[in-house]
């Protein structure tokens, strides 16, 4: 098994597409993330339900971008087994390895490995971007009026508002609390990208069907039926990225943390299991 992980890790970093997909969380994350932050909001009389930019909710609202991470890792997780049918190296893998069981289980432990160094790079690019919000000082003052972000704090204090400006401590506390579980999540993601891969065995079909599962049916299958849709992977990650409940995943009903772990976990090994046992036992040649 040794050989085979450290096999899977060299495959995985000789191929242009993982860097690829390393560039775009960063990339995504900054441009998001600094779009978020720096939309002017409750400029100028805006709704008191607008979040005052520097608050600590601020805070968590420009990081809610940072769940890009995961949607990336499931078509980082299909690329790691359907590389092998696309570029035709999946023959002399199971003539090194026959028991192709073996094989799944290793590109499963590197996908949750290459999740979690995935899901690690997108949280250092938000503490990034977190540390460059609080030195351009980003402040507001919401008053009885609504927010504006660009008043000063003595007149802020004159119309009876509360003053809000970006600060280290409320950064670090609200980054520290999803940290955690979007790395885990990120890398639980990449199983189940994987377990796809594995019962699909086509790169392109595996890619689509994940992404427009995660990113439609689940979100109708959640507004119609919200108890079913707590149980899905997507609201899954989301429950375990949100485990501090910081309104990080919206008013979505979610599982506690640990259960959205297990869903996601669940998710990933059972796909592999059926397709382990059903698509790969096929003939490849």
């Amino acid at each position: 098994m040794t050989r085979l992980l450290g096999a899977e890790i060299r495959k995985l970093w000789t191929i242009w597409s993982t860097y690829v997909l390393f560039g775009i969380v960063v990339v995504i994350d900054l441009a998001f993330g600094f779009g978020l932050a720096l939309a002017p909001g409750g400029r100028h009389g805006g709704s008191a339900g607008v979040v005052p930019h520097g608050s600590s909710q601020w805070f968590i609202n420009v990081f809610s971008v940072l769940d890009v991470s995961r949607i990336l890792a499931l078509v980082l997780g299909a690329i790691i087994i359907t590389g092998e049918y696309r570029h035709k190296t999946v023959t002399p893998t199971f003539l090194a390895e026959p028991r192709r069981g073996r094989v799944v289980t290793a590109k499963l432990g590197i996908s949750f490995g290459s999740g979690v160094v995935l899901g690690a790079l997108t949280m250092v690019t938000g503490l990034v971007l977190g540390f460059v919000l609080v030195a351009m000082k980003v402040h507001s003052c919401l008053t009885p009026l609504g927010v504006s972000q660009g008043m000063s704090q003595a007149l802020c204090g004159v119309r009876h508002g509360v003053y809000y400006v970006a600060t280290t401590h409320n950064m670090w506390h609200d980054w520290s609390r999803i940290a955690p579980g979007v790395v885990l999540g990120t890398g639980l993601f990449a199983i189940y990208g994987l377990g796809l891969g594995a019962l699909l065995k086509n790169q392109i079909v595996a890619i689509v069907v994940g992404l427009v599962f995660t990113l439609v049916v689940e979100a109708i299958v959640g507004a119609i039926w919200p108890t079913i849709g707590e149980y899905l992977p997507g609201q899954a990650a989301t429950a375990l990225e949100d485990a501090a409940r910081t309104n990080f995943g919206g008013t979505t009903q979610l599982l506690p943390w640990w259960g959205g772990a297990c869903m996601l976990l669940i998710y990933g090994i059972a796909l592999a299991f059926l397709g382990t046992f059903t698509t790969l036992r096929s003939d490849v040649t």
